[in-house]
């Protein structure tokens, strides 16, 4: 235990009845950048530690804030379709590697839906 004789004997740690304090939300800017960071090919992680956020700190907030759940989907959706456009056309142009890839990943969704067998 430390004792502090200026009169004030608190060590900034929530004494056992009160409440423990919530860690922090991401703010607008840091929203914003995540997403800026996402759309620019980032995963979340990368995101979060390009700006110095934690996971659960985004956890949180994509918990607490349905909108910036639904934007963080959507431009992680934009983003997968992206690179699939991308793959697409280059299989279209003759690029056998990213007609295989195309071709695995349909046959492993087939098989996810149980379409394989027919």
């Amino acid at each position: 235990m430390r004792f502090d004789f200026d009169g004030n004997d608190e060590d900034g740690r929530p004494g056992p009845l009160e409440p423990t304090p919530e860690p922090s939300a991401l703010d607008h800017r840091q929203r914003v950048e995540f997403l800026r960071l996402v759309h620019d090919g980032l995963g979340r992680t990368m995101a979060c530690a390009q700006l110095g956020i934690g996971m659960l700190d985004l956890k949180r907030t994509m918990a607490r804030s349905p909108s910036f759940r639904k934007a963080v989907k959507h431009v992680e959706q934009v983003r997968a379709d992206n690179l699939f456009t991308g793959l697409y056309v280059a299989a279209l142009k003759g690029d056998t590697k990213a007609a295989m890839f195309l071709l695995s990943r349909q046959d492993r969704e087939a098989a996810g839906r149980g379409d394989a067998a027919d």
